[in-house]
């Protein structure tokens, strides 16, 4: 299967610049959405593979656990009121997913790293939660959150779109809430995440 392993932010893939088996997308839902969806309509692969690193909600993964994100939510997807959160389809203009991952692409990725490994639902964000209050509205909006992204529910969207598998592969940097409190490791989230990535993506011969 020819497999595009994708990635938003340079340094989490940055080992892999140059390989064409991975996929740069930019950081955010709009820069996800159009480089994927070029390459989609270029070159479409058989199955997408999308990795990085993700704040925790509270109770969800800890800081530095590897999980999968089976489902993926477009979070923020509304307006805000003095009333609280209307979500895009209280207001009946459209729905936010959740947009599920390829389960069998999902248990393969966990096989090959051998690992048992957790399996979260995840909110995808413009504006990550970055105070208590924002988190738990998050968490509100979307019942069973576990984790946050900027990037996760977008991907799905153009994979669903174009019919194409894919999975979600991620390592906890941080939780959400009050950023001074949110037991930042981001240099050992990105150490796991390439070590998760050497196992599945090896150098090509």
């Amino acid at each position: 299967m020819l497999t595009l392993y994708v990635y938003a932010a340079a340094r989490e893939g940055e080992p892999w610049a140059s390989d064409p088996r991975t996929l740069g997308l930019g950081v955010g839902k709009v820069a996800a959405t159009m480089t994927l969806t070029e390459r989609m309509l270029a070159d479409r692969p058989e199955a997408v593979v999308l990795f990085g690193v993700a704040g925790a909600y509270p109770r969800g993964p800890e800081v530095g656990e590897v999980c999968l994100v089976t489902a993926d939510w477009l979070a923020d997807e509304g307006v805000i009121t003095p009333g609280g959160f209307l979500a895009l389809e209280d207001l009946s203009l459209g729905e936010r997913g959740p947009y599920v991952a390829d389960m069998m692409l999902t248990d393969v990725l966990d096989a090959r790293l051998g690992r048992g490994l957790r399996r979260v639902v995840g909110a995808t964000v413009s504006t990550c939660s970055g105070t208590d209050r924002r988190a738990d509205e998050r968490m509100a909006a979307c019942p069973g959150v576990a984790v946050e992204t900027m990037e996760g529910a977008a991907v799905g969207a153009v994979c669903a779109a174009f019919g194409v598998p894919w999975a979600q592969l991620r390592v906890i940097s941080n939780r959400t809430g009050n950023r001074d409190l949110a037991g930042w490791d981001l240099e050992g989230a990105l150490s796991r995440l390439h070590e998760a990535m050497d196992w599945l993506l090896p150098p090509a011969s």
